[in-house]
């Protein structure tokens, strides 16, 4: 099953407007959301050992190699001499091309497949407007204060003594992976994948074989590299896991 050379899917509802790919938003500083590397690889053949690599391959087949889920990971890109059909551009590719959106019991919106998904492979982008830590604040209590959904994520990244936070809300412009649901046993993981800047894409991966038919979930406490929630919420959890804690992660900031 190949990923899309672009992304066509559209939403089911309409107050949300289809983006492919982040946007800024409040507190976000333009300039440095659309800066972009200034150089790339000097390779002529395939990408296992380079400046995009960090010393060895991030895929193998289309798929995420185990070790490289605790990353940095970052892709090839348009400054790269590398071939377009380089195994090291995966996620800039577009999502998986079997993916729908349809009700689930007592939760909304969930987002499934309708092929076989195999463990590695990625599935789509969790995209919409970066904003500010503030924003993100602000944002959250809004939907807190108006018993609304919430969609904004969270995620930080631990590089040694820094900590990268990223903050995404696709509400009103996101893309299909604003469908994926929580869940407390799920089958995929968010890995921040860097293509073309600094601003990293939130990228889920399949942590096992998804089956024809089963909803696509992912932890809202953050991934293998990253730590988007330390703490419960008061709004139930539904996912219906043997495991479940009951009530859905949040992220105090």
């Amino acid at each position: 099953m190949e990923a899309n050379a672009s992304d066509e899917y559209e939403h089911i509802v309409a107050d949300v407007m289809y983006i492919i790919n982040n946007i800024p938003g409040p507190g976000i500083d333009t300039a440095d959301f659309e800066a972009e590397y200034a150089v790339g690889c000097s390779c002529v053949a395939e990408c296992f050992n380079c400046s995009c690599t960090r010393g060895s391959a991030n895929y193998s087949n289309a798929r995420i190699i185990d070790e490289k889920l605790i990353g940095p990971i970052f892709e090839c890109h348009a400054r790269c001499k590398c071939r377009s059909d380089c195994g090291n551009r995966l996620v800039q590719n577009g999502p998986l091309n079997c993916l729908i959106v349809r009700e689930v019991a007592n939760k909304g919106l969930g987002l499934f497949t309708n092929k076989l998904i195999k463990k590695g492979q990625f599935i789509c982008e969790y995209a919409g407007e970066v904003i500010s830590l503030q924003e993100a604040r602000c944002r959250i209590e809004a939907n807190k204060q108006g018993n609304m959904m919430n969609y904004v994520l969270v995620v930080s990244e631990h590089a040694g003594d820094r900590v990268i936070i990223t903050c995404i809300d696709p509400k009103y412009f996101g893309n299909i992976g604003r469908y994926a649901n929580h869940s407390c046993d799920p089958n995929s993981i968010l890995i921040p994948i860097r293509v073309e800047g600094i601003v990293p894409r939130l990228c889920l991966f399949a942590s096992k074989d998804i089956e024809n038919g089963k909803e696509v979930t992912f932890d809202y406490a953050g991934g293998a590299m990253v730590n988007s929630v330390h703490y419960l919420s008061d709004t139930s959890c539904l996912c219906g896991s043997g495991n479940c804690h009951r009530y859905l992660p949040h992220n105090q900031i």
